[in-house]
């Protein structure tokens, strides 16, 4: 009787502590959001080097299992070679896509700094003959460039604007090469060690949990990691077959950068469906430097292939890679993309196989369980 009161306090002690912490955390929100983005941003290296890792263990297994049957008995130098060819493979990947886009880029921004003067010029034309042909907004628009002095004084203000954001952009640029130098050095820990991880976190699994719940922890993390790493495989295919139609399209229309337009598709089309629109205004943005009303005719195309790709490329090739069916994939994606944004939309689809495949389990043991066979 003793035994059962100290339990029962041990739970009732427990609830208050739960509700007093989640009563503070409740008025505290603010708080505990900055001490959660302050520990996101310092940890931030290394959970990109978890990625890193994660995604490059995919090669590298299959690298290992080719080099093993020919090079036995040398483990380690089997591991070195396979995180070396990697890691080459996607610094390879990396490199190609920058020396492919950024001269395009650094081009078509020195072409839009010698037009400026001719595009501020135009601005003032436009200015004034929409002055001339609307005199009900007349005295709204005056008020405006009054605020802010005059035409060239505000175009002048928003080119210091850009400049200045500018500056940041290329701070931000060393910063972040800081970090992904970090997580990639970080990453080659990972995959050089990854046996002992494993067996340190199965250690502290089968230490804090029962052994049923245990097994059933390790289960289903068996189970994530084939669900991601079909995603991210998935994912991959997708977005080649994805650059290589939209480079087909645009050279059937005859749009100029077809072939850097098609490639920054491919890449960023790793985010899921709604991925490639940053693509899309990179590749308006170029075209309207040199004729703006084709930039809107690419626009249409683009919407178009994106479209077909989107609703039948997509959830046939990536959902059968994860185990879903199009109808599951689409919701899960919209579904998480509506609640967490970028993040939903690259981590909805594998949880939703996750917990798929989990519930399906389940249903099919309850069903033996009970003989029944449907």
């Amino acid at each position: 009787m003793k035994d059962l009161n100290k339990t029962e306090m041990k739970k009732y002690i427990i609830l208050i502590l739960v509700g007093v912490v989640s009563y503070w955390g409740l008025n505290n929100l603010d708080f505990i959001g900055g001490i959660f983005s302050k520990g996101i941003s310092v940890l931030l290296p290394f959970i990109l080097g978890g990625v890193i890792a994660f995604i490059l263990n995919i090669p590298m297994s299959k690298i290992e299992c080719i080099l093993k049957k020919k090079i036995k008995g040398e483990n380690g130098l089997v591991r070195i070679i396979s995180i070396a060819l990697s890691l080459f493979m996607f610094i390879l990947i990396i490199s190609f896509v920058a020396f492919l886009l950024i001269p395009e880029l650094v081009e078509n921004i020195e072409l839009l700094m010698k037009n400026i003067p001719d595009l501020i010029e135009k601005v003032e034309v436009f200015v004034l003959d929409l002055l001339d042909k609307y005199p009900a907004i007349q005295l709204e628009i005056e008020d405006l460039f009054s605020a802010a002095g005059n035409i060239s004084d505000a175009i002048s203000s928003l080119l210091n604007y850009f400049v200045n954001g500018a500056l940041g952009f290329i701070s931000g640029l060393v910063s972040g090469f800081i970090t992904i130098f970090t997580a990639i050095i970080f990453s080659i820990y990972m995959l050089s060690q990854k046996e002992y991880l494993i067996r340190g976190g199965k250690k502290i699994v089968y230490a804090c949990l029962s052994k049923g719940k245990a097994d059933k922890v390790k289960e289903i993390c068996v189970m994530a990691n084939k669900t991601f790493s079909k995603f991210i495989s998935g994912q991959c295919v997708d977005a080649f077959i994805l650059g290589v139609i939209m480079f087909i399209v645009l050279s059937i229309f005859r749009f100029p950068y077809a072939l850097v337009i098609s490639v920054l598709t491919a890449i960023t089309a790793l985010i899921p469906i709604f991925g490639a629109m940053f693509a899309m205004a990179i590749g308006a943005i170029l075209i309207a430097i040199n004729n703006p009303f084709q930039a809107l005719i690419f626009i249409l195309v683009f919407q178009v292939v994106q479209q077909i790709e989107g609703n039948f490329i997509y959830p046939k090739v990536v959902g059968k890679s994860v185990g879903l069916s199009p109808m599951w994939t689409l919701l899960s994606i919209t579904a998480f993309g509506s609640l967490f944004g970028i993040v939903g939309m690259l981590i909805g689809l594998p949880i939703a196989s996750l917990v798929y495949a989990i519930i399906v389990e389940g249903i099919n043991k309850k069903l033996e369980k009970k003989k029944i066979e449907i």
